[in-house]
């Protein structure tokens, strides 16, 4: 069958499909509109029919996602594939689309911010799908495009497009650090996606509001180095800031501003997941201009969410001044070494942090999932990481310390 991508209801390229699968790219028609970073003429040896199955392949579910293949089961056995293109591959975070090239459809009559959705799919991931007849199961949903590997699900509250996410392991920790670190993000008055916790099923999980709106979409960091090539002389960092000039961004310097303090508060939090699909850019959809930097979001593999306690116990000193970063180092002091934070960071407000640990402590004694002595050894630890991320902006040639005075929090 041979369909049409379309921007909203900009005609785009037309390509093949059979069997669910994108067999060729016949015709593209307006270049200013493609999807950013998806053609790269720089890969020759790369079809575009290639790159355009990569960039369609990216809009579906994930294998990791938790729970997907009961998910899909009771869904009737459909593939991620076919989910995809029930719901014309539209999303919640942009406005692509595709439909057969003799369907009359616009935009306007299935896109997911003005029209209802279907909870069934959501209702599948997150193991809650009640199946009385098959037949009547509603496939249309933004869940079909969702990323991540998180149990995740979209919802519709008073109107409003909600994402409701989960946590993993026992104490279901990543909702709590989403919420957690979007109280240092205000404190420091960075823009941000808010985060609350909501309590179902004795699980616990996260909910923010659609931060994109008709007239907007993300784009990943991913996808704007994607657009050029990489030159083996420059580091990654400088190469997508190359990308954001390349692609018209004005005001880089900003930019760069944010990035950096986004990348403070990682180190703060100890975020060990900042790839480069967990930041990006806004774009209005109709003018093609960039509004900047995307408010951040996706903070929850933080604190190390993963680390049982008895290791916590046994390497303190280590995890209060160490731990595993992306995208641009390893870890979150050498990250911040490779930037300009020192430059850009000079005015993070630390003494708005002041007893910070008893917001994390008044916080995560809500989750019974969690162990005391956990939250109470994380509370330790994250008030020797604020003071060595302030320590090390201030002097970042310094070697790494580790100091339990509190006194040193009378600022």
């Amino acid at each position: 069958m041979v369909y049409n991508l379309y921007h909203k209801d900009i005609p785009v390229l037309c390509f093949k499909m059979e069997d669910d699968e994108i067999t060729n790219v016949l015709d593209i028609y307006n270049e200013r509109h493609l999807p950013i970073g998806v053609f790269k003429n720089f890969e020759r040896d790369v079809s575009q029919k290639q790159q355009f199955k990569t960039w369609w392949k990216g809009r579906m579910i994930p294998a990791s996602r938790q729970n997907l293949r009961d998910a899909l089961e009771s869904l009737g056995g459909i593939s991620t594939e076919k989910l995809v293109a029930k719901s014309f591959g539209l999303s919640l975070s942009d406005q692509y689309w595709a439909k057969p090239i003799n369907n009359d459809l616009s935009w306007k009559d299935v896109n997911f911010f003005q029209n209802d959705f279907s909870e069934d799919v959501g209702k599948a991931l997150f193991g809650t799908l009640d199946i009385v007849d098959a037949s009547s199961i509603n496939l249309v949903s933004p869940d079909n495009t969702s990323d991540g590997w998180l149990k995740k699900k979209w919802i519709i509250d008073n109107g409003e497009r909600i994402l409701l996410k989960g946590g993993s392991g026992e104490s279901q920790q990543e909702p709590f650090n989403e919420v957690f670190a979007s109280e240092v993000f205000q404190r420091f008055e960075i823009p941000h996606v808010n985060y609350s916790i909501v309590h179902s099923d004795g699980k616990y999980y996260c909910a923010c509001k659609d931060f994109i709106t008709t007239e907007t979409e993300l784009i990943s960091a991913w996808h704007i180095r994607n657009t050029l090539k990489k030159d083996n002389n420059i580091s990654e960092y400088k190469h997508l800031i190359k990308c954001c000039v390349e692609l018209g961004m004005k005001d880089t310097e900003s930019i760069e501003k944010q990035l950096c303090k986004m990348f403070a508060v990682d180190c703060i939090v100890a975020n060990s997941d900042r790839h480069m699909t967990n930041f990006g850019f806004i774009r209005n959809v109709n003018s093609l201009e960039w509004l900047g930097l995307a408010p951040v979001y996706d903070t929850g593999t933080a604190m190390f969410y993963d680390v049982a306690l008895p290791r916590l116990k046994a390497n303190f000193d280590y995890f209060c001044s160490h731990g595993d970063s992306k995208p641009f180092a390893k870890t979150h002091f050498e990250q911040l070494k490779k930037l300009p934070c020192s430059k850009y960071c000079g005015d993070l407000p630390f003494e708005k942090l002041k007893n910070i640990e008893t917001f994390f402590n008044e916080l995560f004694s809500k989750n019974e999932l969690m162990l005391p002595e956990k939250k109470e050894i994380l509370c330790s630890i994250l008030k020797e990481r604020v003071y060595e991320t302030e320590r090390f902006l201030k002097s970042p040639n310094i070697n790494m310390r580790v100091r339990r005075n509190d006194s040193l929090w009378e600022r």
